[in-house]
């Protein structure tokens, strides 16, 4: 097969709100919309409204016009900041995916890649199964995190099957199609859709990688799945809680901090409503860590989120260990790399890699340019089951 994945590649300043900026960035380096439209887009964004109606009528505009690809990419991100109880939310979201496999069909139809529902719980584990060209370099599971579906990490897979590597790219609970089509919310129990997928498989020697809150939710399936071998976090995301604080600013950090401590309920969610008015970021992430977390409450929702973290269990991990950062994250602060390190006792191996912005790489999850993150995964990779062969030789 011939290599056909082109990626998108930059990081712009597009918009002043940050969260903003990103989406907008995200929309075109991971989505692959037009950087024009975007550009334009973004001087029309005063708000969450603003930003459902005006990418609504891209996506529309796109469709008329036959552009299917951009369409998809912003009927995606139309549904991005649509809140749960939205009457469009999921008609949105089925046109997203019911464009994105009409213009992947021919991938789907040749056997390139196979679609599965895998049995779980009262429903099912949507995957996207590849078969790697040529000769088999290792079996990987990956999957996001917090906001993400599986559809859009497409460029990345084709890529890593072009590489030889054998791909299930996954939807657990909370994710995608397995939240908004089942019902069925985030558990930090990630290790039971994983040894779900191993058993199905039959899969016995995987690596895993874990986007976003994903690298979380990978390490903590790999403190209690022997069957994983080498774990790639993609992001020095620790705990959600944090993260969300980490929004605030140090003096409301501290009281919320100090109420928690107190389960003082209804300060904390008057509190954080004061402060979802004031501030997009803030609002979007509780409304959706409502949804995906299945509570009603910003005191809930922040139980609920601090519960998601691996370094309670981080004494279990055992396997190859890749940690990939970020130097200009918007989300989390640069020095959180540390904490993962220290907390990291017991891996067989360890690999830091900071990506910055003379790279291109220096936001979330190093959207601005996603083939270098992977190439760098495909060394380390390489690299691990090299040395895992020599010992074996030897």
């Amino acid at each position: 097969m011939e290599r056909k994945v082109e990626f998108s590649k930059g990081e712009f300043q597009l918009h002043q709100n940050p969260n903003f900026n990103y989406q907008l960035n995200r929309t075109y380096n991971v989505s692959n919309g037009n950087i024009c439209e975007i550009i334009e887009l973004a001087g029309k964004l005063n708000g969450i409204k603003d930003w459902e109606k005006e990418m609504k009528i891209l996506a529309e505009k796109a469709v008329s016009e036959g552009r299917i690809k951009d369409a998809i990419a912003y009927f995606r991100m139309t549904e991005f900041f649509m809140y749960d109880g939205n009457p469009d939310k999921i008609i949105v979201y089925d046109k997203s995916i019911e464009l994105f496999y009409q213009y992947h069909y021919e991938l789907f139809k040749t056997g390139i890649l196979k679609l599965d529902h895998v049995p779980f719980l009262e429903g099912y584990l949507p995957v996207i199964h590849a078969k790697p060209v040529g000769e088999c370099v290792d079996t990987i599971l990956i999957h996001g995190g917090f906001d993400s579906y599986m559809e859009e990490f497409l460029p990345s897979l084709l890529y890593l099957q072009e590489n030889g590597f054998e791909i299930y790219l996954f939807e657990g609970p909370g994710q995608g199609n397995v939240l908004r089509k089942q019902g069925i919310t985030f558990s930090i129990e990630w290790e039971k859709p994983i040894e779900t997928l191993l058993n199905y498989y039959a899969l016995n020697d995987v690596t895993i990688i874990g986007i976003s809150m994903g690298a979380i939710l990978a390490p903590r399936a790999a403190a209690f799945e022997s069957r994983i071998k080498r774990v790639v976090a993609w992001s020095v995301c620790t705990n959600m809680l944090e993260l969300l604080l980490d929004a605030t600013s140090p003096e409301d950090r501290k009281v919320l901090t100090e109420l928690l401590a107190k389960e003082d309920r209804n300060t904390i969610n008057q509190i954080m409503y004061s402060l979802m008015e004031k501030e997009p970021l803030i609002d979007w992430g509780m409304h959706h860590g409502f949804y995906n977390m299945g509570v009603d409450n910003p005191y809930d929702y922040m139980l609920a989120s601090n519960k998601y973290e691996y370094k309670d269990v981080a004494e279990k991990i055992t396997q190859d260990f890749l940690l990939l950062g970020a130097e200009k994250d918007h989300l989390i602060r640069i020095e959180k790399y540390k904490e993962v390190i220290d907390s990291l006792t017991n891996v067989k191996s360890l690999t830091y890699r900071m990506f910055t912005a003379k790279e291109n790489a220096a936001s979330h999850c190093n959207t601005g340019n996603p083939k270098l993150v992977l190439d760098t995964i495909i060394s380390w990779i390489k690299i691990i089951k090299s040395h895992q062969s020599n010992i074996i030789d030897k």
